[in-house]
């Protein structure tokens, strides 16, 4: 099972098609810095260059006006070289919600207006001013609803012009990004999936490949011991699900416990050139890679 075809739910109105002979640009978008991965190759990718721009989070009304403006340099300096762009974004930046399953739905619109009204019930009159996009149809269980803030989207397919040589291929949610590079995606998986950032993390609990809950939430989440404070909590809203965690976080690199619960590091990209430890500020975008 796949949580997402390739190209993410809030990318389809973008673009799909990636020419091989073009570079590759991830650029991960978080509150506090833009990181940038080039990639060049199809069959053996590899890391030609990395760039991390800071930027400021209290900038403007929104969480994502500060990163916004420093990806509009980062589009400015790539508008002259041919290259396909995709963007991850901080889960920060991201609302998640879990649609339950309908067999009464008609597939398309009516879907996508039940997984609005579902933002709307939990966030009201907010909702109607997001992007929403939902995960692929799955009979068995319910499936994830993404959301973000419609002037975001705007603000990213702004900084890559239609008429320019970088190409938005794609805008993808962390945890989309991070699900598809997860053992996860294979349907057998019972237990967690774990994304921390910094002051956020997003949690994701699968039994035997159904989704049973997503949260994401505010906080410090910087240590084992913290790690398995929260999935205690969230354990007995979600239901039974195994001790496994699927985890990717700041210099965490080789597998943990804490009680009963065992992390495990989210596998890292294939690409020639990429070292876990110097890049794993590159680590969220290159989730899409």
């Amino acid at each position: 099972m796949s949580l997402l075809s390739r190209i993410a739910p809030l990318g389809r109105r973008v673009l799909s098609r990636v020419a091989p002979q073009r570079r590759r640009v991830l650029i991960g978008l978080a509150p506090s810095a833009v990181t940038v991965a080039t990639l060049e190759g199809v069959l053996k990718p590899r890391l030609v260059a990395r760039r991390q721009l800071a930027c400021d989070a209290a900038a403007g009304g929104e969480p994502w006006q500060g990163a916004a403006a420093a990806l509009g340099s980062v589009g400015s300096e790539l508008g002259d070289g041919r290259c396909d762009v995709t963007v991850v974004l901080s889960n920060h930046f991201v609302r998640y919600a879990l649609v339950p399953a309908s067999e009464t739905l008609a597939a398309g619109d009516e879907e996508l207006a039940f997984a609005r009204y579902c933002f709307a019930k939990v966030h009201g009159e907010r909702a109607k001013g997001w992007d929403v996009r939902l995960s692929a149809a799955d009979a068995r269980s319910a499936r994830v609803a993404s959301a973000i803030d419609n002037a975001l989207l705007a603000a990213i397919q702004g900084c890559f012009p239609r008429e320019g040589k970088a190409r938005l291929v794609s805008v993808q949610p962390y945890l989309m990004a991070a699900f598809n590079r997860s053992d996860a995606r294979t349907g057998k998986h019972s237990g967690w999936l774990l994304l921390v950032e910094p002051e956020r993390a997003c949690l994701a609990c699968l039994d035997a490949g159904r989704w049973t809950a997503v949260r994401n939430l505010k906080g410090a989440f910087d240590a084992p011991g913290q790690w398995a404070e929260l999935l205690e909590r969230e354990r007995y809203v979600a239901g039974s699900a195994g001790a496994d965690v699927i985890i990717q976080a700041p210099k965490m690199s080789a597998p943990a416990e804490s009680g009963s619960w065992r992390f495990h590091p989210l596998s890292g990209p294939v690409v020639e050139g990429y070292s876990p430890l110097e890049d794993r500020g590159l680590a969220m975008a290159l989730c899409a890679g």
